[in-house]
């Protein structure tokens, strides 16, 4: 059996559907390869709500969170934490200056959640087990810069967002669109933000080749770990420009893709 390869893996739609419902199939093999190669967790969500899943592979690995925005090592206190932020006063401009079309806006820093409004629209999105939720004007509760901004708005209102934080910020921050059906859920992050750095910075930790390191993911978000990545998958349900850019393309999430690869990959005989 192959070993000693890096592997980053995405959660929510590539292990994960419905915020909570996990590939039990996949997380056991993962387990099992655990043992002789290095699995990462590469996701948007904070760390209190991927720690159960971190927990579950029992890794002593770094994991990255929030896009990798966050990155820190829960079992070895020396690590050193990567921690980029963006200008808190972002989200107090954008709750000043968008209220014809902002829904609703969160942020957090680390594990404290910075909340503009209780509505129960962007709740599902909140995960607040485990973290500390501060609800009101920014500029009253936000005390310092966070690591992002999730921010929901009416149908229609990408020009508008896009537009806005262009003329204002320039080329300082990102954004991306998620899917969603009622309103716009917009990511709005640093540049230097993403998967592919963290997964980078790892991989120079461990001194993993290129050649040996795998990405599997299904979202625009793994974009660049799959680019940096040797060998780079997407699920077969993934965002259309993951799709363009992967290796392989493995079965959906539904159909336990994540095993049927590493299955073939690592060449292992049926569990």
């Amino acid at each position: 059996m192959k070993r000693d390869y890096l592997l980053a893996i995405d959660l929510d739609g590539t292990l994960i559907k419905n915020f909570d419902e996990y590939d039990k199939v996949s997380f056991k093999l993962l387990k099992k390869l655990s043992k002789t190669n290095k699995i990462i967790i590469a996701t948007g969500r904070p760390w209190r709500s991927s720690k159960f899943y971190y927990q579950l592979l029992d890794l002593s690995t770094p994991i990255i969170n929030y896009n990798g925005a966050l990155v820190h090592h829960p079992k070895d206190p020396s690590f050193k934490k990567t921690m980029i932020t963006v200008d808190r006063q972002i989200l107090i401009d954008l709750t000043r200056d968008l209220k014809e079309v902002l829904i609703n806006v969160f942020c957090e820093i680390e594990d404290e959640i910075f909340l503009w409004k209780d509505t129960a629209e962007i709740k599902p999105y909140l995960h607040t087990e485990g973290g500390n939720l501060f609800t009101g004007e920014m500029n009253k509760i936000l005390y310092s810069n966070p690591n992002g901004i999730i921010a929901l708005s009416v149908k229609g209102s990408e020009i508008i967002l896009q537009k806005y934080l262009k003329e204002k910020y320039g080329d300082r921050l990102n954004l991306r669109f998620w899917d969603a059906n009622n309103f716009v859920i917009s990511e709005i992050y640093s540049p230097l933000t993403s998967k592919g750095n963290a997964l980078k910075n790892i991989a120079s930790l461990y001194n993993i080749p290129k050649e040996k390191i795998i990405a599997i993911g299904d979202g625009h978000n793994d974009l660049e770990m799959c680019e940096f990545a040797s060998i780079g998958v997407a699920m077969e349900n993934a965002h259309p420009e993951l799709i363009e850019i992967a290796d392989y393309i493995t079965s959906s999430l539904d159909e336990n893709g994540v095993y049927h690869f590493l299955k073939d990959f690592f060449k292992i005989s049926d569990q």
